[in-house]
Parts: structure tokens; C-alpha cells; sequence
């Protein structure tokens, strides 16, 4: 699981991702794919991005805030 700070137009939103695939439909849906790949690679690039780095695309500035192996503890379960 990951946590997303995306920023567009001065306006900061937190996604949360489970799977890579839900973040890709996200990206497919809203962000779209920078100057030199697709959109699979735009968020395999946003997927492994460190905490605390950021990447650019297409006017949104998207920001890892947090990843965690046990997603499910984050979401409440045990």
C-alpha cells in the first residue's frame, strides 16, 4: 500500500493505493503518461518512488508520503 500527496494547481490531495494496478487507472484516468513513456511506465516510476521524493507529470507534482508492506493493518485489518 502506498499514500500520494498530489498536488495540481496549488491543491494538495491524498490518494492511497493497494495494488499497482489501482494506481495505474488512476493515472490512465487523471494524470497520463509523461514526455518519454506510457502511462504503465508513468506509475511503475510513481510505484517505486522513495518516501519523501517526488516526480512531476503533466502539471501534477505527485509525492510519496508513505508505503507499507502490511496495507491491511492501514486499512483496519489484522
Amino acid at each position: 500500500m502506498i499514500r500520494l500527496n498530489i498536488t495540481k494547481n496549488g491543491k494538495v490531495f491524498v490518494k492511497s493505493f493497494v495494488q499497482k494496478i489501482d494506481l495505474q487507472n488512476y493515472v490512465l484516468d487523471f494524470i497520463g503518461a509523461d514526455q518519454y513513456s506510457n502511462f504503465t511506465n508513468t506509475a511503475e516510476k510513481i510505484w517505486n518512488l522513495n518516501v519523501g521524493t517526488s516526480l512531476s507529470v503533466n502539471g501534477y507534482t505527485i509525492a510519496m508520503a508513505g508505503k507499507s508492506r502490511a496495507g491491511m493493518v492501514m486499512l483496519g485489518g489484522k
